[in-house]
């Protein structure tokens, strides 16, 4: 009996975003929904018409729709960038995706941003770009926003929501995601 391939899930830098910084983070996350991770090392251009110059951040939905070139049906992709973003309905995100398309974008700009003002320890630093990747591909897998604060799949408001999860799903959203990778 021939077992199903796995999914593959292509992470692509978005602007000077260096990939390799988080590389095991990023691997684990997609890792965690038994899926195979490939690590592009081509960044991909942030464009000047993403960026709204009276916000000083840039359209995740802009950006969200450019990935879908790197989209195939043999996989899901996740950008990843350095820059703050935001959509319209929001002051910013920790990141995005969409389900349907499949694919995600996660910012590391308000999980790292008071790394030098404050000197956060690094393992925090990887802990919330762990937690808030495997957040967006748990989107692409299917499951919505969480109730209970410790999951991964609850909604992060604030850094101190994100820190406040633990870095596993709950027992509920792990039992939907089982089957579906």
């Amino acid at each position: 009996m021939l077992s199903k391939p796995k999914i593959r899930v292509l992470v692509k830098p978005l602007g000077d975003f260096y990939l390799m910084r988080f590389s095991d983070q990023l691997e684990a996350a997609v890792r965690l929904y038994g899926c195979e991770p490939e690590l592009s090392l081509e960044r991909v251009p942030l464009h000047n018409e993403d960026y709204v110059s009276s916000r000083q951040q840039y359209d995740a939905t802009r950006i969200l729709s450019r990935l879908l070139e790197f989209k195939t049906k043999d996989n899901k992709v996740i950008g990843v960038t350095l820059a703050d973003i935001f959509v319209p309905s929001l002051n910013f995100v920790f990141g995005l995706a969409d389900m349907s398309r499949g694919v995600a974008l996660l910012s590391t700009a308000r999980l790292t941003s008071f790394e030098l003002e404050f000197g956060l320890e690094p393992s925090l630093i990887n802990e919330r770009v762990f937690k808030e990747v495997a957040h967006e591909l748990g989107h692409l897998f299917g499951l919505a926003h969480c109730y209970e604060p410790s999951c991964i799949m609850s909604f992060a408001n604030s850094i101190y929501d994100v820190d406040r999860k633990l870095p596993m799903l709950c027992s509920d959203c792990l039992s939907k995601i089982k089957g579906q990778t």
